[in-house]
């Protein structure tokens, strides 16, 4: 309990100190300077007005053209303010300089069908399904060049290029230098990626994203307090040293303990066997092993190696180490950590009555949900599925299966209902409109008036009984350790060898001491 009780406030310590180091800055960085590009490039532009799209991922910012004229404006727009002005930017950018010292001009990569005629006029077309990609570079405008868009239109085609166009990819890079810390200063190469891609119904879609690589600065000084910082750094990397000692002596304590039970549950199942005449069920021996064991070597698992990633990264802090995807993974493994330990914390609260309330009624709730669950997710899944085929086409909340079960379970919890039932019009389709209505109403009054009630009430009926149980016989195990009649005919433990049993205390299981058979009960040993 003690090696669990000092696990716990190390690593809480460890990741409170983890999250106020420089590591954990650098995807709040990139965020930021995401949206400093999309006010920067694309401020004529207009946000897409349904937030949820599928395929876009969720750090990237999305707009949308309606007609050719609207993405002219926005490229052109685009390149004018990354050529002639940079330095309206707040941070310390600058052009990205090439071998040759000459900044690196925009890229497109165009990607393309080979062939595509459309003549919606005389309903005729002419399609090959094979692609062709081009990669070009953009130049100033002027000196003979035109804009950005006319360059574009150059390049793959003025009269079937949107007609041929698949995907558009505009990248535009810069040098970068970004004071991390006081005592961490780095260089970054920055490509901002201007995605372009052509939706069925003749809506422009197009995405920006940024993206970070670490850049080798040529020169620089840096003037800090090192005192100060090795003084800091020297203490997290003690504290990781002593977390991993005491993972490390938690995983061989709660190991020696599954051991200790594998030889317990074999010699009861021979006692019972010998002095009851009948065999002790594996689902008996079952409790002579607790979850809370498998839970504690996973919190082990999981902060051990988060643990040795953090030291390395402590003693190395620069770009490629804020950059990695690594660090993430430090961050999971010790995310899951924290919650995996609290969880082991949890069980010494049923040592003491006063607290046990949660851990016993859990105990016994744990496998009624599971099966409760089980026939619920069954419902659910119909729903969901539902959900997406009726209305995928129409709402954007069901344009696609994880969509659709994220606002099915937001509705389940009451979140968000008006919107829900708005997000369609009778004008798209009267049928599925009316659809709509009907399966959102029966979906809420199915879940949140019978599941969610049933689901409660299953959880109250196990608190009252962990409240009115015995403890101490609750199954084969516990009746075994306290003595509690075993046989038919009324033999306890008690009266089949000599003991005594002490520290009868809460739930805790008491000593039992097997006596010779020459010593009575009570007896003092000689």
């Amino acid at each position: 309990m003690i090696t669990q009780l000092l696990k716990s406030i190390c690593v809480v310590t460890q990741v409170v100190l983890m999250m106020r180091s420089p590591i954990s800055n650098f995807p709040t960085f990139q965020l930021e300077a995401q949206d400093v590009f999309a006010n920067f490039l694309l401020v004529p532009s207009r946000p897409l007005v349904a937030p949820i799209l599928r395929g876009v991922p969720y750090n990237t910012y999305t707009y949308h053209a309606y007609t050719i004229a609207d993405l002219e404006s926005t490229l052109n727009n685009a390149g004018r303010l990354f050529y002639q002005n940079l330095s309206l930017l707040a941070g310390a950018y600058d052009f990205a300089y090439d071998t040759s010292g000459s900044p690196r001009p925009i890229q497109v990569l165009l990607t393309q069908y080979s062939r595509a005629a459309l003549k919606p006029a005389n309903k005729t077309f002419n399609v090959s399904s094979a692609t062709n990609t081009t990669r070009f570079t953009l130049m100033p405008e002027g000196n003979g060049e035109g804009t950005m868009f006319e360059q574009i239109l150059d390049a793959c085609g003025r009269d079937s290029c949107f007609q041929r166009l698949m995907q558009m990819d505009i990248s535009f890079f810069l040098s970068n230098i970004r004071v991390i810390h006081s005592s961490l200063v780095n260089c970054f190469l920055v490509t901002v990626k201007l995605s372009v891609v052509p939706e069925g119904g003749g809506r422009l879609l197009y995405t920006l994203s940024v993206d970070y690589q670490c850049d080798q600065c040529v020169d620089g000084t840096l003037t800090y307090d090192s005192e100060s910082w090795n003084l800091v750094t020297g203490f997290e990397i003690i504290l990781d040293a002593i977390v991993l000692i005491l993972c490390l002596a938690s995983t061989f304590l709660t190991l020696k303990v599954i051991k200790k039970s594998f030889v317990l549950a074999k010699a009861m199942g021979r006692f019972y066997h010998t002095h009851l005449g009948r065999s002790l069920k594996y689902s008996d021996q079952a409790h002579l092993f607790q979850y809370w064991h498998l839970i504690n070597i996973g919190s082990d698992l999981a902060i051990f190696p988060a643990t040795l990633l953090k030291v390395a990264y402590s003693l190395n802090y620069g770009c490629d180490t804020l950059s990695s995807s690594a660090v993430e993974s430090v961050r999971v493994l010790l995310g899951i950590g924290v919650v995996l330990q609290s969880a082991v914390i949890l069980r010494y609260t049923s040592y003491f009555q006063q607290f046990n309330a949660l851990s016993s009624a859990l105990n016994i709730a744990f496998p009624r949900l599971l099966k409760f669950l089980a026939c619920v997710g069954v419902l659910y899944l119909a729903f969901m599925l539902c959900g997406w085929v009726a209305l995928g086409p129409f709402h954007y909340k069901f344009s696609s299966y994880d969509v659709s079960f994220y606002t099915l379970f937001s509705m389940l919890n009451g979140d968000d209902l008006w919107n829900t039932y708005t997000g369609m019009s009778a004008h798209d389709n009267n049928a599925v409109f009316i659809f709509s209505q009907i399966f959102i109403t029966i979906f809420l009054i199915l879940f949140i008036y019978a599941v969610l009630n049933l689901f409660v009430s299953l959880i109250i009926q196990s608190y009252d009984e962990s409240r009115r149980q015995d403890p101490h016989l609750r199954n084969e195990v516990q009746k075994f350790v306290y003595s509690h009649a075993l046989t038919p005919g009324g033999k306890s433990l008690r009266d089949i060898l000599p003991m005594e049993i002490y520290s009868d205390v809460g739930e805790a299981l008491p000593e039992v001491i097997i006596h010779s058979p020459s010593q009575k009960p009570g007896q003092t040993p000689a």
